[in-house]
């Protein structure tokens, strides 16, 4: 049995480089890979962060533009009294 193992490695022998080089990008694609996976979430999480950033800035500025209408309302209504005391 040992002896068989042994041939056999002996007959692979000449293939070792092939061998070492199918194992070796084997590798370096499992890696990247795993690197591809874990930047796939990264910027999940960036893109909702982002889209939450959004939500926010757009109620916000809703909230500005109808707090901004209704203070023009009020000077608007302040200047026609003034014109009616005249």
């Amino acid at each position: 049995m040992a002896s068989k193992t042994i041939e056999t490695l002996k007959l692979l022998l000449p293939y070792r480089f092939y061998l070492f080089t199918m194992v070796l990008l084997l590798a370096l694609f499992i890696y990247n890979h795993n690197e591809t996976l874990i930047l796939e979430k990264r910027l999940n999480e960036i893109n909702k962060e982002l889209h939450q950033q959004q939500v926010t800035f757009e109620r916000r500025q809703k909230a500005y533009y109808e707090q901004r209408k209704l203070q023009q309302a009020k000077i608007e209504r302040m200047i026609k009294e003034i014109k009616s005391e005249k």
